[in-house]
């Protein structure tokens, strides 16, 4: 039995064990240590106040001794038509779950961009696209994890984005690291450090502890377990998903060891994803997610561009029971991939059909028209665009001249409407 001398909140506990051929076995573990007994002062855990012999929980915070994490209370709490969803098993007991295009803990982030020919960005489109209704697999790399679980990559600008396809209605996850990572990773969160939390640091005292790092010595490991080498869990940075009722649960975390992975902000970390959405159909589970190539802050590892590591999971049961499924795996793959593709252009209205802007129907409803015309009496036939030339103006009116005038300009006449016709159907 191990006996702790003093409370311990948001603790870690590693047992190390080195067996006599030196091989190590190490466990870990997340753990409140707290005292058997409440003393007063010390009632709600200092998260609320005690009212009627109940705890009166501040926003953060739930339980009978306000003791749990809690993202959201009720559905008002979600933006964007969000809900918050019970997670009794989980660390955060509460949580946002964001509809279609939104992220964040309160559902309150969107990718600003349109549906394109690759990806909804806006909303499913199944006349569009073709898994889903929700993207195109030829913008994507293709990589097989098992025989029902795949995921898709594509590299857009300085950006990466990875679908997860996975047969499951609970949660899903994805880790990744460098393949080539030295085992000083380990010593990430400096556990050594006492001067606590930077997030909860005035302006003074921040600039001290970024000015002056605790370089640790050993993180409480032993020199043999310090440079053994990495389990596919050690230095992680991990994406864990969840969609329910057609909305999504989605963050950034960072599994340091064999313990249950922490969401960024526990290591005082961001979220670093730019755009989240995720869907359920057929009892898949199919989230995508969006982020930079580069890392930003420890609790990130770049997502290329050479070969990385993936570590990917699923899980059996709701999310928080339990984030060590049975369908796991790990896999060396490339996910940022530039996927060159084109799609067929509309073909570019006829020329028959558009002049100047204005649909042309005349020529659609020309019927062949038939043209008498009164001819001289001549053994040689006129070319149909011959003019005649007009006889010179008699000096007297006779019967004769006046038949010959009529013909003329019956014929003159002829020949100008053929003329017009003929520029009509030219244009």
């Amino acid at each position: 039995m191990i006996k702790l001398r003093s409370p311990c909140e948001q603790c870690m506990l590693l047992i190390e064990q080195v067996a006599q051929n030196g091989k190590v076995f190490r466990s870990c573990a997340d753990v409140n240590v707290v005292r058997a007994t409440v003393r007063d002062d010390e009632q709600c855990s200092q998260r609320g106040s005690l009212m009627n012999s109940t705890c009166q929980c501040e926003s953060g915070f739930t339980g009978n001794q306000c003791q749990y994490f809690s993202q959201c209370e009720t559905n008002e709490d979600c933006l964007n038509g969000g809900i918050c969803v019970d997670q009794p098993d989980a660390l955060i007991k509460k949580r946002c779950f964001c509809s279609y295009g939104f992220f964040g803990q309160r559902c309150d982030q969107k990718f600003n961009s349109q549906n394109d020919h690759c990806f909804a960005y806006d909303e499913p489109v199944a006349a569009d696209l073709p898994l889903y209704g929700m993207f195109n697999p030829r913008c994507f790399q293709r990589h097989d994890l098992s025989a029902n679980d795949r995921i898709y990559s594509r590299k857009v600008d300085n950006e990466v984005e990875v679908i997860l396809d996975f047969d499951t209605e609970n949660w899903l996850s994805l880790g990744w690291r460098p393949t080539e990572l030295s085992t000083s990773c380990r010593l990430f969160p400096i556990l050594e450090d006492t001067r606590g939390r930077i997030s909860e640091m005035d302006q003074v005292a921040r600039r001290e502890f970024v000015a002056k790092p605790v370089m640790p010595k050993n993180n409480g490991f032993t020199e043999l377990g310090l440079k053994s080498s990495l389990h596919p869990m050690d230095c992680v940075d991990v994406i864990m998903a969840s969609v329910r009722n057609g909305r999504l649960f989605i963050s950034d975390f960072y599994s340091r060891d064999r313990s249950t992975p922490l969401e960024d902000y526990w290591y005082d970390g961001e979220m670093s994803l730019s755009a989240a959405y995720g869907v359920q159909q057929d009892g898949r589970s199919i989230v995508m997610f969006r982020r930079e190539l580069r890392e930003f802050e420890p609790t990130d590892h770049p997502l290329g561009p050479n070969e990385i590591l993936i570590v990917w999971s699923k899980g059996d049961t709701e999310m928080g029971n339990s984030f060590q499924g049975t369908n796991r795996g790990v896999e060396k793959l490339r996910l940022a991939e530039t996927v060159n593709v084109t799609f067929e252009q509309p073909p570019p209205p006829s020329t028959n059909e558009l002049a100047f802007g204005v649909k042309n129907v005349v020529h659609d409803r020309l019927e062949p028209m038939a043209v008498s015309t009164t001819r001289e009496p001549s053994e040689t036939t006129r070319h149909p665009m011959h003019i005649p030339t007009p006889p010179p103006p008699p000096s007297t009116s006779t019967p004769e001249s006046t038949s010959t005038e009529s013909e003329n300009s019956a014929s003159t006449g002829s020949v100008f409407v053929l003329m017009l016709l003929t520029f009509i159907i030219f244009h």
